[in-house]
Formats: structure tokens, sequence, C-alpha cells
């Protein structure tokens, strides 16, 4: 696994460089394409937004880390909650309209969806179809996981599913954005959270994750 620690890297604008103990890396969605989410964060309010991740991993399995895991950022916007966890997330643009007179899909920012693959579709959350993750990123995300597991002494577990779960920030382990807020859908219903939850709990042989 190789982490790029230099290209995306940010400042102390962007993020708190004061150290706390960490108990859960959390998982959510960039919604945007090509690593664009960067320039967001260092623009935003006056190059001082904060709402940032600690590592991005995009759709070639390429892993960024933005500042030191140790330190934190309001990526949940929970001061109690952002202070004890690692935040990743992952180039997904998430939810997508249909435009049935074009045959075509926009996402949330009003773009034209330009992926050639087959579209997730499930209803959650008020919304239908879904952009789908890539096999490269399931990989490098359990590899990030498995390290961070280890290195933080973070329990390697972690929540099946992506519904709002009561008294979650008492949880030690690995967990969805939406698990905190149930207006959050990210990770949407294109992760395979059975999947993933088998392979890191070894609860399966396999080491393929199918797409």
């Amino acid at each position: 696994m190789v982490i790029n620690k230099e290209i995306h890297a940010l400042t102390t604008n962007n993020y708190f460089d004061k150290s706390f103990i960490k108990k859960q890396i959390i998982l959510g969605n960039t919604l945007l394409t090509d690593m664009s989410h960067i320039n967001g964060w260092e623009h935003r309010l006056g190059g001082k937004y904060t709402k940032t991740s600690t590592y991005t991993i995009d759709r070639k399995g390429n892993i960024y880390q933005h500042f030191d895991p140790k330190y934190y950022s309001d990526f949940v916007g929970e001061k109690s909650i952002d202070k004890k966890s690692i935040s990743i997330s992952l180039e997904n643009q998430g939810w997508l309209l249909k435009d049935l007179m074009k045959d075509r899909y926009i996402d949330w920012v009003g773009n034209i969806y330009k992926r050639k693959v087959k579209v997730i579709e499930k209803r959650w959350r008020g919304y239908t179809y879904w952009d789908p993750y890539t096999t490269k990123q399931y990989k490098a995300t359990l590899d990030l996981i498995k390290y961070l597991c280890k290195e933080f002494d973070i329990p390697k577990k972690i929540i099946g599913h992506n519904t709002q779960i009561q008294s979650i920030e008492q949880y030690e382990g690995i967990t969805y954005r939406s698990n905190y807020y149930k207006e959050k859908t990210d990770l949407s219903p294109a992760w395979d959270f059975k999947k993933i939850k088998n392979k890191l709990e070894e609860k399966i042989e396999n080491d393929g994750i199918s797409r």
C-alpha cells in the first residue's frame, strides 16, 4: 500500500493540529470527481474551510493523506466525534437524477454524469440512482482501514449498513457518515456493506471483491 502524503496535503487552515486518541474511522464520499473537492476545501471561507477528511481514495485506488491522522477536522461536525475519529473520503458522486428526455444522469451539482458504467438503482433516502464505487477503491479502503486499525489500536469491526444509529458516537471501529445523520447519503447503497464487513472481520477467505 502506498500513501501519498505530498500531493493534496492541506495546511493547518483546513484542520486542527492537536492530537487525540482515535476510536473510530469514518467513511464518506467526496461527491465530486477528479479530486476537485480539494480545490473547494482550499478556497471556501477564505481558505479556512475545516470540513475536510484525513484521506481521500480516488477511483483508481490511489490514497492521499491530507493531514496527519493523529489530528482532526470538522468532517462530521461534532467535536466530540471528530476529535476521536479518522476520516476517509471516497471519490464518488453519490446520488444521481435520471434525465428521461435525454437518457442520461445528472449529479447533484447539475453536471452530466460521464462514467461508462452501470448506475446502481435502489430507492433510499429520497433518491434512486447511485454512482458505483470501483474495485480498486474497495481494495485500497480495506488496506488503509487495516493499517489505521493497527497503528491506532482501533477495533477491526465495522457497521454493516448505512442507516442512522443512536449513540453511534460511543461505537469503537469503522462507521459511515450516514450512520450519524439521516440526511446524509454516504456511503450510498452502491457500496457492498456486507462483503466489506465480512472481509474486514475475516469471516470469508476469498480475497477478491467483484462488482
